[in-house]
């Protein structure tokens, strides 16, 4: 009998979907949600720019590149196991980070969070398949991907709330980017504890050690090269170093994917173009859309001065967008393809960058308002169906692997959005600020990023009226490079969605035509 034939399963299948949902929200806001925190975490503990790209992207990278071996070893030995294991160091890592004095332990906290999470996620999006039957399976997949897009807004907005404080609710700084993880988890671990029906494949794959290693190594070295790119340049030896590397152990990886007895991921599954397209899909909504979280959290504090909890809360709109357009997303596949819809998805996502393009010093709430509602619409309308499409092509007793897939995606395009669109931001910027016009004391600082600018300014308004007058001049300089940077970021962002909707749109009409023809 099926799981979602079991009657005391089936009667609580959409409590279910509300629990596993939350633990989705969970792993989600933690890609997310520290980005509000991370000019506190800057002046506080004094990390570098390239440091907060590792300090977001460990998290990513550990996520991404276990998510195959997290979602196999659910499928083989239970996924309640895994939901809980991984909940369970998830919780920890969060402890260790709140409690952390330094970006060494940060990185090593948010890589355990990152590998925890790679074992809950697949978990979350397999079980659904389970509990659900056929029918219900389309909407359920909405629901779930809408509080995946929903979550990533929600996480600034409620670690803002802990960082900031606001009337009842006590300033934690940046530590609570972490900390209100732990009460959370110990709760949803009891409830799934208690009501969580087990779950295994009964042909479950075998683990593929060697295949992960390979990935992990060939995305690592490669958002390295991104990263670094503008600090070392993009032709020293470090950095083409690390291409190389990259683009070596990607091959490696391919050949061994294919000639390994038990490979990690069935690359015959690409030959279905719902599949092969979806993973491209969920990869380049999330490129452009974790990049614009992490760049738009910084620009509304460092440029409109806006507290964390403001910075969160300036997204809501975007999330509750996310969240009432995705369950329309399924009705409208259905009835229209989904590759129609992902195109408008993408296009709904240009007309968002566009107005972000032409932000200044002076952008008001009101300007922003517009394009977080289209990105939050955009999201769903492209993720969902990409969804929908990665889970319907594959076969069924394969889930867990449909669902890896679609999670590595995922943090694929998060690892990269992040690495390509802030290295992208930071050349700009540094290409913009005028060092020349600032104080030697500042200069420095300001060349490198515009948090170390801050800081170095507030230490020069220390030391009198004309230091004061200085930092003023230092923060005016610094905010127009910053808000040039993230604007022409955001027209590259626009101009590549703008391709994606263009792109799809021609494969939904050759589908058309290929059709009409037989």
């Amino acid at each position: 009998m099926d799981l979602w034939e079991r009657p005391e399963v089936h009667a609580r299948r959409w409590f279910l979907l509300g629990v596993l949902s939350l633990t989705l929200v969970l792993v989600v806001m933690s890609v997310s949600g520290l980005n509000v925190a991370l000019a506190t975490l800057q002046r506080d503990v004094g990390v570098t720019g390239p440091q907060l790209q590792w300090i977001v992207n460990t998290y990513a990278l550990a996520f991404g590149g276990l998510l195959m071996t997290g979602g196999a070893i659910g499928d083989r030995y239970g996924r309640k196991g895994a939901l809980l294991g991984g909940l369970l160091v998830f919780g920890l890592g969060a402890l260790l980070g709140g409690l952390a004095d330094s970006a060494e332990v940060i990185l090593v906290a948010r890589g355990a969070m990152g590998v925890a999470a790679a074992f809950v996620m697949p978990a979350t999006l397999s079980l659904l398949i389970e509990i659900f039957p056929p029918p219900e399976r389309p909407l359920a997949i909405a629901v779930w991907s809408g509080f995946a897009g929903g979550g990533a807004a929600i996480g600034p907005a409620l670690t803002g709330l802990f960082v900031t404080g606001w009337w009842f609710v006590p300033s934690w700084g940046w530590e609570a980017g972490f900390l209100y993880n732990v009460p959370v988890v110990a709760v949803v671990i009891i409830v799934m504890a208690l009501w969580l029906p087990r779950s295994r494949d009964e042909h479950p794959r075998h683990l593929d050690p060697a295949g992960a290693g390979l990935s992990i190594v060939a995305m690592t070295a490669l958002i390295y090269g991104i990263i670094e790119g503008p600090e070392q340049g993009w032709t020293s030896a470090p950095v083409l170093s690390a291409f190389a590397v990259s683009v070596a152990f990607g091959a490696i990886l391919l050949l061994w994917q294919q000639r390994a007895r038990h490979p990690m991921l069935p690359l015959e599954l690409f030959g279905d173009r719902r599949f092969s397209i979806g993973s491209a899909v969920v990869t380049m909504t999330f490129v452009v859309m974790i990049g614009f979280w992490f760049l738009f959290a910084l620009y509304v504090q460092f440029v409109l001065g806006y507290s964390a909890l403001e910075a969160g809360l300036a997204t809501m709109p975007e999330a509750l967008a996310s969240m009432v357009v995705a369950p329309f997303t399924a009705p409208l596949a259905a009835k229209y393809g989904s590759r129609r819809i992902m195109a408008i998805g993408f296009a709904v996502l240009a007309l968002t960058f566009l107005p972000l393009a032409m932000v200044d010093t002076e952008t008001s709430y009101w300007f922003l308002l517009g394009p977080l509602v289209l990105a939050g619409a955009g999201l769903s309308l492209a993720m969902t169906p990409a969804t929908n499409d990665i889970m319907v092509a594959t076969p069924y007793e394969k889930a867990g692997i449909g669902s890896a897939v679609n999670d590595t995606a995922r943090e694929l395009g998060a690892a990269l959005g992040i690495a390509t669109l802030g290295a992208l931001s930071t050349s700009i910027y540094r290409n913009t600020v005028d060092v020349d016009i600032l104080p030697p004391e500042v200069a420095a600082a300001a060349g490198e990023s515009m948090g170390a600018a801050i800081e170095a300014a507030y230490g020069l308004a220390q030391s009198g009226a004309a230091g004061e007058a200085a930092a003023q001049a230092t923060i005016a300089e610094t905010s127009q490079a910053f808000a040039t940077s993230f604007a022409q970021t955001m027209a590259i962002s626009g101009a590549v969605s703008a391709v994606a909707a263009v792109a799809l749109l021609a494969g939904h009409l050759a589908q058309s035509r290929g059709r009409s023809r037989v």
